[in-house]
Formats: C-alpha cells, structure tokens, sequence
C-alpha cells in the first residue's frame, strides 16, 4: 500500500481514533472500540471492514468474540509514516 492510500485512508477521523486505539491497546473488539470511543457498532465494524480491506488490520475470532489488532508486517513496513502521523 503506498503512503497517499494509507494516509487517505486514516485522513477519517474515526478511522485514525480506531488506528490509535488498537496501537495502544494492541487488540480490541468492537465492543471495546464502541466504549473507549463512543461510535455505535455499526459505524466501527464499517471503519474495520475498510481497514481490513486494505491490509492495516486483522482479526481473529476467540469463541464469539472477534479482536482486531494491526497488522505487524504493515506496522513495520510503514513506520515512520505512522510516526508523523502520530506526532
């Protein structure tokens, strides 16, 4: 993914605070991402679903729950672009 797609893509609001929120916290579902942001669940799993798309997250399903993390090789392969953009 080149750096104008990723940056247009966290360029959404929501979609940084999702992006910042599982930097943090290294894995959350979309209960958790409901709660520390205060979105409705439909408005997340959509943001997700972009996200997972193109490549910056993951998931995987423990029993009913499913947890989103990003993906290492997308934090290693772009990290100082999310450096400036954290700044």
């Amino acid at each position: 993914m080149d750096r104008f797609r990723i940056i247009k893509m966290l360029s959404d609001e929501t979609r940084f605070n999702i992006f910042s929120k599982l930097l943090d916290y290294e894995r959350l579902c979309v209960s958790e991402l409901e709660r520390l942001l205060g979105i409705k669940q439909a408005n997340t799993s959509k943001h997700l679903k972009k996200m997972k798309e193109q490549n910056i997250i993951e998931s995987k399903r423990e029993g009913n729950t499913v947890y989103y993390s990003i993906m290492k090789s997308f934090l290693t392969e772009h990290e100082d672009l999310i450096r400036y953009l954290l700044l």
